[in-house]
């Protein structure tokens, strides 16, 4: 079955190529055009799915637009560093005020819960 199969696939692949040098000898002008119509119709097929899956995305892909480019921004500013002549005042009173924000935060919440480490197990319950 197996063999009969592949020889059928074959065969609709040769009339295929035979069709496609016959058409491309006899009329080069007819299968250009089909090809320019054919093309047409998939970028416009493409427009529609582009423009409906931007819909589709709505606020969730402009937030990520935005952070991509905040993010690109921060990585320009880093990478630019030597180009970029900053005045070394204007530097320490940044680090100076990021210090202060970090002093100024509240100690975490967090409470600790004593565990049963040192308690025995009851065995009843196995």
């Amino acid at each position: 079955m197996n063999r009969r199969t592949n020889w059928i696939v074959m065969v609709i692949i040769l009339l295929g190529v035979i069709g496609f040098v016959t058409t491309l000898v006899s009329e080069p002008l007819w299968l250009l055009k089909q090809i320019a119509i054919y093309a047409a119709i998939a970028g416009f097929i493409y427009l529609i799915y582009r423009l409906v899956s931007r819909r589709k995305m709505g606020k969730e892909q402009s937030s990520y637009l935005k952070a991509a480019k905040q993010s690109k921004r921060r990585f320009d500013d880093r990478s630019n560093k030597g180009s970029n002549v900053r005045n070394i005042s204007q530097v320490k009173k940044t680090k100076k005020a990021s210090a202060i924000k970090k002093k100024k935060q509240q100690p975490s919440h967090l409470t600790v819960i004593e565990g049963k480490k040192g308690k025995k197990k009851n065995r009843a319950f196995f």
